[in-house]
């Protein structure tokens, strides 16, 4: 019988408003979760409210009389709490369902930590774009057990008197899941998905992260291949680029370019394979993963691509 696994999310709205010239507040935030049953276990993300343990709410977090380019004064933490009776791990935090004068989003800057670890540090705007951000997993969270969130929020130095009397809603979504439910990356190969010419299956071994790509039809005369690759802060940080050109002669060129980090040394391409291949040894040592974006384009036909997603070093 295959395994079932369960997740849960923890959803903190925050509610943000211009208190006047050149200032904000964070008046409050709330929190809801869903509750998934696995056997006779439950995994719930809750926080605590006044000493007890909540399912469906987070205590309140106020952020007042903030103003451009200043440092905020104050540094709101909040408390993740496993209220159910299974383990799980933090993986994803998402920004959604903004309501009000959304254009705020683009001022608003946030990091945000669980535990010491950075889970976002950048623009609201940026994390919504980005349909969210994975972060290097946070593993190990017993039933009972707590986590710190701070939460850090600042306006961009350069937002000017047409953010005044501004109002904003968004939902933060933190992801757990069952912690035997597999890292992308960590078990063997893992199917990223597919687009209308291509998919992919990833897999490490011991000395490469490798992309299979899959196309649909096979062997076209002109094949391209790109990865873009970050961290968790939300920034592209490495860019690799792979081309492959069928010429109507008897050779073809094979060209690989790599962008912003990452060595030409460091990328392998086998041809015959369609398999994109990267040292593990390229990444910083400290990174436990990163996310990956896939695109790929036969015949000159519009690139298409595979959306953000995490992978696991498994090192």
């Amino acid at each position: 019988m295959k395994k079932r696994y369960i997740a849960a999310m923890l959803v903190v709205t925050l509610i943000c408003a211009m208190a006047g010239v050149g200032t904000m507040a964070w008046f409050t935030s709330r929190a809801t979760s869903n509750e998934n049953t696995f056997k006779t276990g439950t995994l719930i993300l809750g926080g605590i409210i006044d000493g007890e343990d909540v399912n469906e709410q987070f205590a309140t977090v106020s952020f007042d009389n903030m103003e451009p380019g200043q440092p905020p004064e104050k540094v709101q933490e909040t408390v993740l709490k496993n209220v159910g009776s299974l383990p799980f791990y933090l993986y994803r935090m998402t920004a959604e369902n903004i309501t009000g004068d959304t254009k705020l989003d683009d001022v608003l800057m946030l990091n945000i930590t669980i535990d010491g670890e950075t889970v976002f540090d950048g623009r609201l705007s940026q994390l919504v774009e980005e349909n969210g951000g994975y972060f290097d997993p946070i593993y190990g969270i017993q039933p009972e057990e707590t986590r710190q969130m701070v939460i850090t929020a600042y306006m961009d130095k350069n937002a000017g008197n047409e953010y005044q009397g501004l109002n904003m809603q968004c939902d933060l979504t933190v992801y757990a899941r069952q912690n035997e439910y597999p890292v992308p990356g960590e078990n063997g190969e893992e199917d990223l998905g597919l687009a209308p010419n291509f998919s992919v299956v990833a897999y490490n071994d011991d000395n490469y992260v490798n992309f299979d790509f899959d196309w649909e039809p096979n062997d076209l005369f002109y094949e391209h291949y790109k990865l873009e690759i970050k961290h968790e802060t939300g920034d592209v940080t490495t860019g690799i680029e792979a081309e492959r050109i069928w010429l109507f002669i008897n050779f073809y060129n094979k060209e690989v370019t790599s962008l912003d980090g990452i060595s030409r040394n460091d990328v392998d391409v086998d041809w015959s394979k369609d398999i994109v291949k990267i040292k593990k040894s390229a990444f910083p040592d400290e990174w436990k993963g990163f996310e990956v974006k896939i695109y790929g384009m036969q015949n000159l036909k519009p690139i298409s691509s595979l959306p953000w997603q995490y992978w696991s070093l498994d090192r």
